[in-house]
């Protein structure tokens, strides 16, 4: 049975709601690679006819203050939203992995020192260093992807660590240790491979907390910058129009709830967990 059968077979096997999930995520990768193909508009260009337009056949989510489809704007910005959320949890997976694995094999002292700088990041508040970091690189996508993958990653590495200290002492690595293989060699084969499928699950549902947590910064203005049609971005933009223009914050902020939430589902499918 291939690696990848073993890693979805829960979502498969899992009941509809998890289906409904996995089918919200392959729609919202269609989106990001292949955006033109769906959105009827232009995300960018400008229609003042059409301004503050409630939803309608033409417009399916409404039109915003400029007289721009929100509807295309919405599936542009899946590219943008979805494509950092990624990047920051991949980059964070990759150095935690490096880290955890390394702090899981290294002497007990070494070990200590690693975890207690671990601890130190842990200790300040999340969103507050991530605002820090932003504002001290500058506004952007691109300072929002370092922040959030500067504190993103500790977690992953704790994770790693775990699972590493689990493994080390196994009867498959003691094998390979006694066979004359090399520390090296045993970290990349008998140790790694058995814990990327804890790193799987919480990469998976950590795609929806940075989604969320890009998001936030581009509301406080720290993320994207207008007209990118970026999720973030479209409820900052919003908000003056709340009042008159419902459409405008319900339709993107839905969206993004319904992302999070897709990908916390898989996340519990993956961890073989039922939900509620």
């Amino acid at each position: 049975m291939s690696t990848m059968a073993s890693v979805w077979r829960p979502v498969l096997a899992a009941d509809w709601l998890t289906r409904a999930a996995l089918a919200i995520v392959v729609a919202l990768a269609v989106f990001a690679l292949m955006p033109g193909w769906i959105a009827p508009y232009d995300p960018i260009a400008l229609n003042v006819i059409d301004r503050l337009k409630p939803p309608s056949l033409a417009h399916p989510f409404g039109t915003d203050e400029a007289g721009r489809d929100i509807f295309s704007r919405v599936i542009y910005g899946t590219r943008y939203s979805m494509g950092v959320a990624m990047a920051i949890v991949a980059s964070a997976a990759v150095i935690g992995t490096v880290y955890g694995t390394i702090s899981g094999m290294a002497p007990r002292w070494l070990d200590n020192l690693m975890m207690r700088f671990v601890d130190l990041v842990f200790g300040f508040p999340a969103l507050v260093l991530a605002l820090a970091i932003s504002a001290a690189v500058g506004r952007g996508l691109d300072s929002v992807t370092l922040a959030l993958s500067l504190i993103w990653w500790p977690g992953f590495a704790r994770l790693v660590r775990g699972e590493v200290l689990r493994l080390r002492n196994e009867p498959h690595v003691e094998a390979a240790r006694a066979l004359g293989l090399g520390r090296a060699t045993i970290i990349r084969r008998h140790i790694i491979p058995f814990a990327m499928s804890a790193v799987n699950v919480r990469a998976t549902t950590d795609i929806g907390y940075a989604l969320v947590a890009v998001t936030a910064l581009s509301f406080l203005g720290l993320g994207a910058t207008s007209p990118t049609p970026e999720w973030g971005l479209l409820i900052r933009d919003s908000r003056p129009y709340f009042g008159t223009a419902w459409w405008y914050l319900v339709f993107p902020g839905g969206i993004i709830m319904v992302t999070a939430t897709a990908f916390s589902l898989l996340g519990d499918a993956l961890d073989g967990r039922k939900g509620p």
